[in-house]
């Protein structure tokens, strides 16, 4: 099969098997005149949706095998570097920035729900009172939950790093830029629920060792 992962504006396409995120400029139906077959994969809000949409992949393209592997490999990756953490009796804080308007994700999330796998108390979720999943902080906010760990999810849009992060007004305070435990990640590992996941979740602990050393 001869696969795309699409966004597009246009309603032309040619290609075996379409993979759509969600649906724009009705190319759902446009497509289905073509008879091109679609498969709606949207938003993974866990690593359980996650999994199922890689088998669900790998059904469609005559993978189901290859699908099985992978799948089975990141559960045991994952299992391995969540168990590596060592318990504590009050979790470490996470903030992790998604935008330089500091909005960030909670629990309820993919990625929030990895920060929670792996013992971390995620100082979004008490800011997210219309529940939406995203809440935007406020500096003062973030200065006084303290996070212990600060993860940049955008470094490469929007050009964030540690330097930035400790250059802020009223920053210096913070528990995660006072020890240096900001971790710049690549956007695209932090933003998708793939294979790379791993990698996400393989940096994290690694910092989470640090921020407990």
């Amino acid at each position: 099969y001869e696969i795309y992962q699409c966004d597009w504006s246009s309603d032309v396409c040619s290609s075996d098997l379409v993979v759509l995120q969600y649906a724009a400029n009705k190319i759902v139906e446009a497509l289905a005149k073509l008879n091109i077959p679609v498969l709606m994969q949207g938003t993974a809000m866990s690593l359980t949706d996650a999994y199922d949409q890689i088998t669900q992949l790998g059904q469609a393209t005559g993978q189901m095998a290859g699908a099985a592997t992978v799948v089975t490999t990141m559960k045991t990756q994952i299992a391995k570097l969540a168990n590596s953490v060592p318990h504590r009796a009050t979790p470490l804080s996470v903030y992790e920035e998604i935008e330089p308007d500091l909005y960030a994700p909670t629990s309820k999330t993919f990625i929030g729900s990895i920060y929670t796998l792996l013992g971390l108390k995620n100082i979004a979720d008490a800011a997210d009172k219309t529940h939406s999943g995203f809440p935007q902080l406020s500096a003062e906010y973030i200065v006084a939950a303290n996070p212990d760990l600060i993860v940049l999810a955008d470094t490469k849009c929007c050009g964030q790093n540690a330097a930035k992060v400790k250059a802020r007004s009223g920053w210096g305070t913070i528990t995660a830029v006072k020890n240096g435990t900001i971790v710049a990640v690549d956007d695209d590992i932090a933003s998708r629920w793939g294979p790379r996941i791993v990698d996400f979740v393989r940096e994290v602990v690694s910092w989470i060792k640090k921020a407990q050393a």
